[in-house]
């Protein structure tokens, strides 16, 4: 410092505002700051006594460290709360995050209800396709439907929407084969990109995934996305089911958990493996993959099923509403194997025999009570 220069004043030094000319409001303060100045003028040629000069750094300490600290709890504070607000908005963005073959399912969703399998083409163009049990071929920029002869020119995206009372088999260009159940719509492109095959799927669905090591394959279902290179699994993801699943029958998936909050989390599938979602939650155990995976087969095997969870899956396959009246203890599971190319009346009758129950018609649909 030249002589002449201001000295600069400590409060000054202190401030987290820069210099100013106002001195400090606190007495304490003031104390402190002469004292600071008065050992920073001194500054080697201080005569004080060691005693004194401890007593005056805690002094400075003790004044210091509580400042201190609370700048550090605010910091705290403040990091938590953007830390928190982070997380929020990743879970609000996360959908937006998605490939376009995602977003444009999304924002797409067929309005009106149909009793038949239809072929939507882009975003307009739609061929209802014929038979409770169709069949789609893809090959080249075409699909063929129900064996016919003339295939159908296929767009960028397809949406295959499959109603209650039908089931679809649809076997994509590069050789992958899905089995759509009844309520469902699966949307894809006509041809894959060369490095990521995708697919979205509403509803239920069991796949065999051509293996391609250079291109993995993404199922997108609601809250669950399965990556996998060649494997075969069944996928439930009905949007008015509280539980989603994946069940692994054979090779191995990883499965992407899209909502919570703090991000997605990720598990892997053995063979045998089920991941249940509930409540953004994921668990994995080891289950029966035929009681998963019959329906493809026009079965359905149950053990000590809940019986509103059978009629609910027979009112999709039949498209024929059931209810289920007030039951006492221990007549609301059934166990068995039931074969859904029977009619309905004959699928009732076995789970009536085996829980004394009765059914009666109501309206259009039936209601299962007890016997009189």
């Amino acid at each position: 410092m030249k002589p002449g220069d201001e000295q600069p004043k400590l409060e000054d030094l202190l401030s987290n505002d820069g210099p100013s000319s106002a001195q400090p409001a606190d007495p304490a303060q003031q104390e402190l700051a002469a004292a600071v100045q008065r050992m920073i003028v001194n500054a080697g040629q201080e005569s004080w006594d060691p005693s004194d000069k401890a007593s005056l750094w805690n002094n400075i300490a003790g004044q210091l460290v509580p400042q201190h600290f609370r700048y550090r709890y605010l910091f705290v504070k403040v990091a938590a709360a953007i830390l928190v607000l982070l997380a929020i908005g990743a879970w609000w963005l996360w959908p937006r995050q998605h490939s376009a073959l995602v977003q444009f399912a999304q924002q797409h969703r067929p309005a009106e209800n149909t009793t038949d399998t239809r072929l939507i083409l882009g975003q307009n163009k739609s061929v209802v396709v014929q038979g409770k049990n169709s069949s789609l071929v893809y090959a080249g920029s075409g699909v063929t439907i129900n064996a016919n002869n003339t295939p159908i020119p296929a767009e960028e995206y397809n949406t295959l929407i499959v109603p209650y009372g039908r089931r679809s088999r649809v076997q994509l260009e590069d050789g992958t084969v899905v089995f759509l159940n009844a309520g469902s719509r699966l949307v894809y492109p006509a041809t894959f990109k060369q490095h990521k095959r995708e697919v979205y799927l509403e509803g239920e669905g069991f796949f065999d995934i051509a293996p391609n090591a250079a291109a993995p394959f993404y199922v997108y279902a609601y809250g669950v996305a399965t990556e996998v290179l060649g494997t075969t699994f069944n996928v439930s993801a009905y949007p008015d089911d509280a539980r989603q699943s994946v069940v692994l029958v054979s090779g191995s998936v990883r499965l992407h958990l899209q909502h919570g909050l703090f991000g997605k989390q990720t598990r892997e599938l053995q063979p045998a493996e089920m991941g249940l979602l509930e409540d953004d939650a994921l668990e994995v155990s080891h289950v029966n993959v035929n009681a998963y995976t019959a329906w493809k087969e026009g079965r359905l095997l149950n053990l000590h099923t809940p019986l509103k969870d059978i009629l609910k899956k027979l009112t999709r396959y039949y498209n024929i509403k059931l209810d289920l009246d007030s039951l006492q203890p221990g007549l609301e599971t059934f166990s068995g194997d039931l074969d859904l190319d029977e009619n309905l009346e004959n699928v009732l009758d076995i789970i009536c025999a085996a829980n004394s129950l009765r059914y009666e018609r109501q309206g259009k649909g039936f209601v299962l009570k007890e016997k009189d």
